[in-house]
């Protein structure tokens, strides 16, 4: 099976039961106004093998907001949980479960966070406003052969946007 090796259009999907937070810009843009945190996944599922890259900027933020990868078999309406699966906070901390770890990486008002996922290695890293590519987070050994992009937010909005992609590259 050749690599697959692509730019993702996908659009936020709210598989939340209350339909909070707002979705809107056709699916492209999540807002969520001074609530609890919320977590929202793209519509499409990154499987097998690929090396996969798209960007969400932060267009407005209020509390810290959350921006990776889940599992598909993520309940989103666990109670008192911040975030799910593999992702960068806004702190500069990328989080999976209880664990947390300095990553360098913070993420303020209109910064254009790239992730990039290697499903063939299983890795994920970030960068932040097409600087330098942080390094694979060497902790994140388990994630799953299919996973969804994802971000959480309690106060913000973030847009997704497909990265310019060079086929030659």
């Amino acid at each position: 099976m050749p690599l697959i090796r692509g730019v993702p259009i996908f659009r936020w999907k709210n598989r939340r039961l209350d339909r909070n937070p707002a979705i809107s810009n056709g699916g492209f843009t999540v807002e969520m106004i001074a609530g609890q945190y919320k977590s929202v996944s793209g519509d499409l599922i990154f499987k097998d093998r690929g090396l996969y890259e798209w960007n969400v900027v932060a267009e407005k933020l209020g509390q810290k907001v959350y921006i990776g990868i889940c599992g598909i078999n993520e309940d989103f309406n666990k109670i008192g949980q911040n975030f799910f699966g593999w992702v960068l906070g806004s702190d500069g901390y990328v989080y999976h479960n209880k664990e947390w770890k300095w990553y360098d990486a913070k993420i303020k008002e209109g910064d254009k966070v790239t992730v990039h996922l290697d499903m063939k290695k299983r890795t994920c890293a970030f960068s932040i406003n097409g600087d330098d590519r942080k390094p694979i987070v060497s902790e994140w050994k388990d994630i799953p052969s299919q996973v969804y992009p994802i971000v959480s937010l309690s106060d913000g909005k973030l847009r997704m946007e497909p990265v310019k992609f060079d086929p030659k590259e």
